[in-house]
């Protein structure tokens, strides 16, 4: 008996092989919890650019003459963790 081969979306014959042994070849996109895998992988992407973009934007508050009050009220922190945060980020 032929052992049945994936290559692509088709399946073919394989003569040449043990006919006791078959041999699945799955692509990527084929594999469970592929498409979930790259939704984590582009939320990932987009976390830090995000985390980029708030930090422009606090070095900008700060710049415009905000408080630390002010910026971690923003933020949904404490003063005293904005400040720990994000203090050291901001160039003298």
């Amino acid at each position: 008996m032929a052992t049945k081969l994936r290559v692509d979306n088709s399946v073919a014959d394989d003569e040449t092989t043990d006919s006791s042994v078959t041999t699945p070849t799955t692509r990527v996109a084929d594999r469970p919890g592929a498409g979930t895998l790259r939704t984590i992988s582009s939320q990932v992407k987009a976390k830090k650019e995000a985390q980029t973009a708030i930090d422009e934007a606090v070095l900008q508050a700060r710049q415009d003459g905000c408080s630390w009050v002010q910026i971690a009220t923003a933020l949904g922190v404490s003063p005293q963790g904005a400040r720990q945060k994000y203090l050291a980020r901001i160039p003298a």
